[in-house]
């Protein structure tokens, strides 16, 4: 299952595959016909919500080295 977060109403065709968001611009599905139509558009024009974002790692001190 993928969930993806759109504006509201947003849609997308590609040949015969159309996908309309709700008025809350939320769309799941199964269908990886729909899937990989609905991933070639993140981050650009919509979000996938299912999967967990990268954390932000920590910065990494260098060591100052003595001469």
């Amino acid at each position: 299952m993928a969930d993806y977060k759109a504006s509201p109403f947003y849609a997308v065709q590609s040949g015969e595959t159309r996908v309309s968001f709700d008025q809350s611009g939320a769309y799941s599905t199964d269908d990886d016909v729909e899937i990989k139509l609905l991933d070639g558009l993140v981050p650009t024009w919509i979000q996938r919500v299912d999967e967990k974002q990268p954390e932000a790692k920590a910065p990494t001190t260098r060591k100052t080295s003595a001469k």
